[in-house]
């Protein structure tokens, strides 16, 4: 990056990211371990010597510029070039290696685990893996921050900051003891109505969660009124109160286990084509060059989906 004759170093490049990925001079601070007076003479000193603003800061934070555009895609690419020629150094030295962070929903981690993970490890024996999981929200926000390769999340909002690899359809129905009432009466493969589900005890994810945004989206737009009896974090505790009967859930068919021992949880099916369409995403950041264990991890992920898709 050159203006007037001037290169800006790591550092520069450093604090620069740091600031747009925040949003603010103290939220970089807190990012790169310094002081935010330490940040903010940095970005006025690179202000100064590109002859422009980078951020345009008010009480609400750091708002990025058109120039700061243009020094951030080039911080990036210079991340990423060096990332990959890191790993090519070492690729040259032993047979493979490299670290490689994935996100993952919750009702993926036990197949991912075992089915993706797994493999993958005993294939790549050197790389080492770093999985985490949360709300879909989390994840993305993981993958645009690079603090994941590769992300695996159901119902991701729009972004035009990541890109889907692969997707896996997830319809969703309604998760409920096999003796329930509505149970009851959709033996023999009967179809919900929405307006069914009015004054039902409801259990529900987390806001920040994909299961979560669809539940209030389905709610709003059918205008089904029912008491939201518990919210968590937690497939196990979600899966446990409905197979206990004391509540229903919209979840997707990979969300189904664990159960209690000796209690039983079905999955109806709801009328709703938004319910029906929903998908899980194998994502990555858009325009984002993978370091190539990563890239074998995405591979291998998306084979996972392939043979979901068809199985």
């Amino acid at each position: 990056m050159t203006a007037t004759g001037t290169v800006l170093d790591d550092r520069e490049l450093r604090c620069v990211l740091a600031v747009a990925r925040s949003g603010s001079l103290r939220g970089a601070a807190r990012l790169l371990g310094l002081a935010p007076s330490a940040v903010q003479r940095t970005i006025a000193a690179v202000e100064r010597r590109l002859d422009g603003v980078l951020f345009e800061r008010d009480i609400a934070g750091a708002r990025i510029t058109v120039l700061g555009q243009v020094v951030v895609r080039h911080a990036q690419e210079r991340q990423d070039l060096e990332a990959g020629f890191a790993e090519e150094m070492a690729r040259a030295r032993t047979a493979e290696v490299g670290e490689v962070s994935l996100a993952v929903g919750l009702g993926f981690l036990e197949d991912i685990g075992t089915q993706v993970l797994g493999p993958f490890h005993a294939a790549h024996p050197e790389v080492t893996l770093r999985v985490r999981t949360g709300g879909t929200d989390s994840m993305v926000e993981a993958l645009t921050a690079d603090a994941a390769d590769i992300a695996i999340a159901l119902h991701p909002a729009p972004s035009a900051e990541v890109t889907a690899v692969r997707t896996l359809p997830q319809p969703l129905g309604l998760a409920c003891a096999a003796d329930h009432p509505l149970a009851r009466r959709c033996a023999g493969g009967g179809t919900l109505r929405p307006e069914e589900l009015a004054g039902q005890r409801f259990a529900v994810m987390l806001p920040g969660f994909g299961l979560r945004a669809l539940h209030d989206e389905f709610a709003r737009v059918h205008g089904v009124e029912g008491d939201v009896v518990l919210e968590t974090d937690s497939q196990a505790v979600l899966i446990g109160a409905v197979a206990l009967g004391q509540a229903v859930s919209l979840l997707p068919p990979v969300f189904l286990t664990p159960a209690p021992p000796g209690a039983e949880v079905v999955l109806l099916d709801i009328s709703d084509e938004h319910l029906l369409a929903v998908r899980a995403e194998l994502m990555v950041r858009r325009g984002r060059r993978l370091p190539a264990a990563a890239r074998a991890l995405l591979t291998t992920c998306a084979e996972w989906m392939d043979s979901q898709a068809t199985g």
